[in-house]
């Protein structure tokens, strides 16, 4: 009799192990899921710096990389051109702006390789050489800094903004945001466009003087970003 209940309170420890064993999956099921993709917003905000001058002006002149390519597809990099060498006055003269697509199924965020270019303005003449500003791999732009003449009329100077993802790819790191090289090295009072928090920068519009070549309104186009 010792022996047939000493079987049987084995049997029920090893039953017990069984269902420990069984439930254990339970814990699993119940971790929250991680982010499979990430989200742009249909609609935009902007920030705009304006000289106040409307002689000469031209209608706006722009770069929509949301609008004309794709929601994921934001702007990385712009070309500018100087001043014509003959003008005692230093400026943007001419400019082109660099879409590229992300691929917003990964939680990386990572660049597709689309890419898309489009001439945004130039005036009557300008230098030949061309100054490249690129926003580096693993990075989104998120707004530009301008350098503007002394008496705020018109843009001498540009430099695009931009910030990574956070370790936990949900959302971007504002602390530590970056910026390019100015394009040419110009003097003069500095104005910052500025997306607001969790948006990138998809797009820009300018308007410019037509006589003078000189931009005298600029606006960025920004998007929210979501995982």
């Amino acid at each position: 009799m010792r022996i047939a209940r000493s079987t049987f309170a084995l049997f029920a420890l090893s039953a017990a192990g069984c269902a420990v064993d069984a439930a254990a999956p339970d814990l699993v099921v119940d971790a929250p899921p991680l982010a499979e993709s990430w989200t742009v917003s249909t609609t935009a905000s902007i920030d705009l710096w304006s000289s106040g001058l409307n002689a000469n002006l031209s209608d706006w002149r722009h770069i929509h990389c949301y609008e004309d390519h794709g929601e994921g597809y934001m702007l990385t990099g712009i070309n500018v051109h100087q001043e014509d060498i003959a003008d005692p006055d230093e400026f943007v003269a001419r400019m082109t702006g660099e879409c590229r697509e992300f691929d917003l199924t990964d939680p990386a965020l990572p660049r597709t390789g689309g890419f898309a270019t489009s001439n945004i303005f130039q005036a009557p003449l300008f230098r030949t050489g061309v100054f490249q500003l690129e926003v580096t791999n693993n990075n989104y732009p998120i707004g530009l800094d301008l350098k503007v003449d002394g008496n705020d009329d018109y843009v001498k100077d540009v430099r695009i903004v931009y910030a990574p993802k956070n370790l936990a790819q949900t959302a971007l790191n504002l602390a530590a945001t970056s910026r390019t090289s100015w394009a040419f090295g110009y003097a003069g009072g500095k104005v910052s466009l500025s997306c607001p928090a969790q948006s990138v920068m998809t797009g820009l519009a300018l308007r410019f003087d037509e006589v003078e070549g000189k931009i005298r309104t600029l606006k960025i186009h920004c998007r929210d970003l979501q995982p």
